[in-house]
């Protein structure tokens, strides 16, 4: 089941929420995802106005999320990288009543057998395979996969080349970097993170940092990611 995944009738304007390199890149997915609404792409808001300066980027910044009033028809895309910017992000949105859509970019191998909760998004080259669930606001970078019964937790991140292992899970607000791994069954307390390269072979408590292979624990120490 994937919730929102095309833009409703009732749409009239797509806005990517970010306009760093990740929401540059999520413009382009909507794009190649959309093409029959691809029209419909208006915007982006940024807090940087000038985040787009020197890049080539087909939309303008509209406005700023924190300020930002939806209309009517106006739906959203997270392009936004970082777990706790996600989340904080997206709830002042939501309590001005904006609109989210699933983006899932159509080269991604998602089984029907899959949860994918609103307003995540999947990016090119990711697998998500049997009875798994992908929490609302989640994002897999390209080429991360997820392996059967995995879970993702709410405004989870995992980076390119990202791995769950089966039934492994990560809570909210987790961010797995390039090439980070869960293995098999293992679950990743909240708000944890998981370093390139990594491994977390045994359960992970909230806040706590992974690195190295196998994965050593300790407390993170700095609100990054």
């Amino acid at each position: 089941m994937i919730e929102q995944n095309l833009p409703p009738d009732d749409c009239r304007r797509i806005i990517v929420v970010g306009a760093g390199g990740f929401g540059r890149e999520v413009a382009e997915w909507a794009r190649q995802a959309w093409p029959d609404h691809a029209d419909r792409l208006a915007g982006m808001v940024s807090e940087d106005p000038d985040a787009l300066r020197g890049k080539q980027c087909h939309l303008p910044i509209i406005g700023r999320p924190s300020d930002f009033e939806p209309q009517a028809g106006d739906f959203f895309v997270l392009g936004i990288g970082i777990p706790r910017i996600r989340r904080a992000v997206t709830e002042r949105l939501l309590a001005r009543g904006a609109r989210f859509l699933t983006l899932i970019h159509p080269s991604a191998i998602v089984v029907p057998s899959a949860v994918v909760g609103i307003g995540s998004v999947v990016c090119p080259q990711v697998i998500v395979s049997a009875d798994t669930t992908l929490g609302r606001f989640s994002l897999l970078n390209y080429c991360a996969s997820l392996g059967h019964d995995a879970a993702v937790g709410a405004f989870s991140v995992l980076s390119p080349y990202a791995t769950l292992g089966g039934a492994a899970s990560v809570d909210e607000d987790v961010f797995l970097a390039l090439h980070a791994t869960v293995g098999p069954r293992v679950k990743v307390g909240a708000r944890s993170s998981i370093a390139a390269n990594s491994c977390a072979l045994a359960n992970v408590p909230a806040d706590s940092l992974v690195y190295g292979v196998p994965g050593r624990v300790v407390p993170r120490i700095s609100a990054e990611p």
